[in-house]
């Protein structure tokens, strides 16, 4: 009963809104199917260890001369033991930093500021300088 009423149905819709529909149902799969696809891609690109490193040396009007290093592991695994070089007996420590945490260091006042140089455990030496970034009119500690 019901699947002839579905016949009846079927029959009186245009067959070219029906292949309208599948081409629509075949080009919505092949999107889903390319995003999976491209995720999947994604993940298995990744390298197990890797660290992202940004040391800041900002000048404000208020504050002075003010210095950062952000640490980022963008690896897929955890890195322990990370050792940060920021000069002459400034030498900080973290034990371990998941997969996408982030971290910041500030050297002492009193550092003769250098080169950053960072090691962890896995074997990841990353040596830096500070980068200084750009000043825009009207943003907050762009100077007069």
């Amino acid at each position: 009963m019901i699947f002839s009423i579905m016949m009846k149905l079927l029959n009186d819709i245009p067959i070219e809104i029906m292949m309208r529909k599948i081409y629509l149902y075949y080009i919505l799969f092949g999107v889903i199917f390319a995003g999976v696809l491209i995720f999947f891609i994604k993940q298995e690109s990744k390298v197990p260890y890797a660290l992202e490193v940004d040391a800041t040396k900002d000048t404000t009007d208020i504050a002075g001369t003010y210095y950062r290093i952000r640490v980022n592991n963008v690896g897929i695994n955890s890195l322990s033991n990370i050792s940060v070089y920021l000069g002459k007996n400034d030498i900080q420590n973290l034990d371990t930093l998941a997969p996408g945490q982030s971290f910041f260091f500030y050297p002492k006042p009193e550092t003769n500021l250098e080169k950053i140089s960072i090691t962890t455990k896995e074997g990841i030496n990353v040596t830096t300088d500070y980068r200084t970034p750009l000043k825009g009119i009207g943003l907050p500690g762009s100077g007069r």
